[in-house]
């Protein structure tokens, strides 16, 4: 008996696992990015509004974040705090596995002491 094309065999076993190995890094990396980039809207948003007190901060931010980043969005502006809480389902192919690992939900909360605007991820 021969061995001829084991190696060919074996290789195309392996492609599913390399195949779903590569998308994971690839859902991973997106879900990444876009976590990191609501961060940034939040806290610019926060920013923008602490600098802005004497504005209708609520409407405004509201606004920023509208035209920024989508998903159900939760803004709490009280005593010269703003809180900003926002959660999205991120929708991917491993999501019926992972059930809700991959959904965002970030909450900042922002104020100012002593002229300095200092922003809290919770």
């Amino acid at each position: 008996m021969t061995n001829k094309g084991q190696s060919l065999v074996i290789f195309v076993l392996l492609i599913p696992i390399i195949f779903i190995l590569i998308t994971l890094v690839w859902e991973l990396g997106n879900l990444s990015f876009v976590e990191s980039k609501y961060e940034s809207e939040i806290k610019e948003a926060i920013a923008y509004g602490l600098r802005h007190e004497n504005e209708n901060l609520k409407e405004k931010v509201t606004e920023l974040l509208d035209s920024n980043i989508e998903g159900e969005k939760d803004i709490e502006v009280s005593d010269g705090k703003i809180k900003i809480h926002v959660k999205k389902q991120y929708n991917t192919i491993y999501r019926a596995i992972f059930k809700n690992k991959f959904d965002i939900d970030i909450t900042y909360t922002g104020y100012k002491e002593n002229e300095k605007i200092i922003i809290i991820k919770e």
